[in-house]
């Protein structure tokens, strides 16, 4: 049988992470939060504590900030500098890293490997295959209104830009073969490329902001797609770091 492997993450600090921890512990999924250490009253220190018991901690920076846009020291006190914060305040390792707003280059690829991390992830979708480069690892699908573009829960962007989460997914998307009632909302996205992936092997990768969550009202449709992938057979649910330690690196051992 193909090998087929799950993992969700999340970006950014807010202080609905918590219920997001609370959600994948209660459908036994595994969840990476790329975290940065800018003060923020949405997610205190104790929190991401907390959130490191059950679920993996990963690096997006000390401040957020696009790492194309500084020089190199700057870019890797950045990088290095979060690593090293994050360890020391959660007592763990801290292996995989999340590029800011999804940008790098081959300077900040290779600084990133350099700080002692085992992958980094952009913030492109579309992919569900074990990737070339591990620096440079695109997720399946965010979490995101759809069809359309969305001011809030309520109101739409009645603009140019309403349909921008349609096109954007379907030409991502079309060369999976999708039938074509996946591309009705986001909920039906998420299944038929979940399927696909449960069919014909690869890595499915759940991606989103919880405050975008938060904003649009998804919890409901999160949770959906959680007790609908959840407690599958022949699935392994893993961290992102576990899912290059372990699986994408080979040394992964079936129990």
């Amino acid at each position: 049988m193909k090998e087929v492997a799950i993992t969700i993450s999340w970006d950014d600090n807010h202080s609905k992470n918590l219920k997001l921890v609370k959600l994948l512990n209660k459908y036994n999924l595994k969840g990476t939060f790329y975290l940065y250490k800018a003060q923020d009253i949405n997610q205190s220190k104790n929190d991401i504590i907390k959130i490191s018991l059950s679920q993996e901690i990963g690096s997006h920076s000390l401040t957020h900030s696009d790492l194309t846009g500084v020089n190199l020291k700057q870019a890797k006190k950045e990088i290095l500098g979060s690593k090293e914060w994050l360890e020391t305040l959660i007592n763990k390792p801290v292996k995989v890293f999340a590029y800011p707003f999804g940008f790098y280059d081959d300077q900040v690829k290779k600084i990133v490997k350099q700080s002692g991390f085992i992958s980094a992830r952009t913030a492109r979708s579309f992919n569900h295959q074990c990737p070339k480069d591990f620096f440079a690892w695109h997720p399946t699908i965010q979490i995101y209104p759809y069809p359309f573009r969305k001011r809030n829960d309520r109101t739409m962007h009645w603009s140019s830009h309403l349909l921008d989460p349609l096109w954007h997914n379907f030409f991502g998307f079309i060369g999976w073969h999708l039938p074509i009632t996946a591309y009705l909302n986001w909920i039906s996205l998420a299944k038929a490329t979940f399927d696909h992936v449960y069919k014909n092997g690869g890595t499915w990768h759940l991606w989103g902001h919880c405050y975008e969550v938060e904003k649009y009202n998804m919890w409901q449709d999160l949770e959906e797609i959680f007790s609908y992938i959840s407690n599958r057979k022949n699935i392994f649910y893993l961290t992102n770091g576990q899912l290059f330690d372990k699986l994408y690196h080979k040394n992964y051992v079936k129990k």
